[in-house]
């Protein structure tokens, strides 16, 4: 769980850093920045589930 715990979260911080990056580009209503954010926020889910559930 360790392992799978920390893959997640510097998946999290790659993609933030992707959704800043393409928010600064595209803005914030975008099409790309709202796809990242949703796969941010997929990200953010399956860590609550981590945490959570010890998945």
């Amino acid at each position: 769980m360790d392992t799978l715990l920390k893959q997640v979260t510097k998946e999290i911080e790659e993609k933030r850093n992707e959704l800043f990056d393409i928010n600064k580009r595209y803005g914030f209503l975008h099409s790309k920045t709202i796809q990242c954010s949703q796969e941010l926020d997929n990200l953010l889910n399956q860590l609550f589930k981590i945490r959570h559930d010890g998945v």
